[in-house]
């Protein structure tokens, strides 16, 4: 599933790009259009991530909580260089 967000341009410094990472997942994570999405409340903890010509190739750390019951896990997907839009690989 692909979701494009407009935004503003970010200037990319070295030291913002994890928290820009993880506001962008939290942001289509919310946004995303699965079956149980809606029951379903993430926070992303973490981000490891590998800088390619175009894109971020990410991993999350996510905190995911169903009806009280939580567990972590881990996501995987790409974020392009302007931030606009997230590729989650299952």
């Amino acid at each position: 599933m692909v979701i494009t967000h407009s935004a503003c341009k970010l200037k990319s410094d070295p030291n913002e790009i994890p928290n820009h990472l993880k506001q962008v997942m939290q942001t289509f994570l919310r946004q995303e259009r699965a079956p149980d999405s809606a029951k379903v409340k993430f926070e992303v903890l973490d981000v490891m991530y590998f800088e390619q010509p175009k894109f971020y190739n990410c991993e999350f750390k996510v905190r995911m909580n169903i009806d009280g019951k939580d567990t972590i896990g881990i996501m995987t997907g790409t974020i392009t260089k302007d931030f606009t839009t997230v590729h989650r690989t299952y």
